[in-house]
């Protein structure tokens, strides 16, 4: 049986944010977790800190960062820290995606003799490295 081959639409994206019936809690977790960086990095959540930042309760927070978790729009390190999955990331942004499936597909770049043989130096070049000037 052949395997499936690489489709973005399938493997870089997510049902859309509004089937999952998020509360504006959930809304407002997640949008704290990509406001402070937790779209590239893995970043600590303090539950008290988001609770604050958007009008919860701490147990409203706790709350969401599981269901967060459970629908996997949040991914939890083994150190406790928190990213955004990046499958919800490309599903905001498809040209992105576009493009990331297109790396993905095309063929690697291969350097030629040409980049393998040392660097030219011009003349100009050559000059300014013997020339020593003074500090001044």
């Amino acid at each position: 049986m052949p395997a499936d081959s690489f489709n973005p639409e399938r493997d870089l994206t997510v049902p859309s944010v509004y089937s999952l019936n998020l509360s504006a809690a959930q809304h407002c977790t997640l949008a704290w977790v990509e406001d402070h960086g937790g779209l590239f990095d893995p970043i600590p959540v303090p539950v008290d800190t988001v609770a604050e930042d958007c009008g919860n309760s701490v147990s409203t927070v706790h709350e969401s960062l599981a269901r967060l978790e459970g629908l996997r729009l949040l991914v939890r390190t083994a150190a406790g820290l928190y990213r955004i999955n990046a499958r919800y990331y490309f599903t905001l942004h498809p040209e992105l995606r576009d493009m990331i499936a297109t790396a993905l597909t095309d063929p690697p770049v291969i350097p030629d003799d040409r980049a393998r043989a040392p660097r030219k130096v011009s003349n100009t070049d050559s000059r300014r490295r013997r020339t020593i000037r003074p500090v001044s």
